[in-house]
């Protein structure tokens, strides 16, 4: 078993690198919910047809490339 090492006010933590994984995963999952938590109270600042003007295409050409 691989163990990983941090330091934790000044004590030295071993925990399996699954559960590091685990950890990390977890946390990752934790920051992109606060993210979209915070920014559905926000106006939009892009539509999907802005965008897409942006790039010129529109609807239809976007739906025939992903038929």
């Amino acid at each position: 078993m691989i163990n990983a090492e941090y330091t934790d006010n000044g004590k030295r933590v071993i925990i399996p690198v699954e559960l590091w994984e685990n950890f990390r995963e977890l946390f990752e999952y934790i920051q992109i919910y606060e993210l979209v938590q915070e920014r559905k109270r926000q106006p939009a600042v892009h539509s999907l047809d802005n965008i897409l003007a942006e790039e010129g295409l529109t609807r239809d050409e976007l739906e025939s490339r992903t038929d």
